[in-house]
């Protein structure tokens, strides 16, 4: 009997183990839980705060566009005048 209650003290200490393990990932799981509601929060904010970058940007490409049809037809006027044919 002796070394079956040797055994069932072993497997008990174990589980203990176990059980003092899973609370750990617990407390863990909980901080990361709270961590990621924050990061969420923070992400909401900052793609609101984007938005109105949206607008500045399609202007920005928009007179990108005219600066460079404009300077492709100054272009064309100074070889034709170089050449010329104005």
């Amino acid at each position: 009997m002796g070394d079956t209650d040797d055994r069932i003290v072993r497997i008990e200490s174990k589980l203990d183990k176990v059980v003092d393990h899973l609370g750990s990932i617990d407390v863990t799981l909980a901080k990361n839980t709270v961590s990621l509601i924050d990061h969420i929060a923070r992400t909401e904010i900052l793609e609101e705060k984007i938005k109105p970058l949206d607008y500045v940007v399609g202007a920005v490409k928009i007179l990108l566009v005219l600066a460079t049809i404009g300077a492709g037809y100054e272009g064309a006027v100074m070889i034709l005048k170089a050449l010329g044919k104005l």
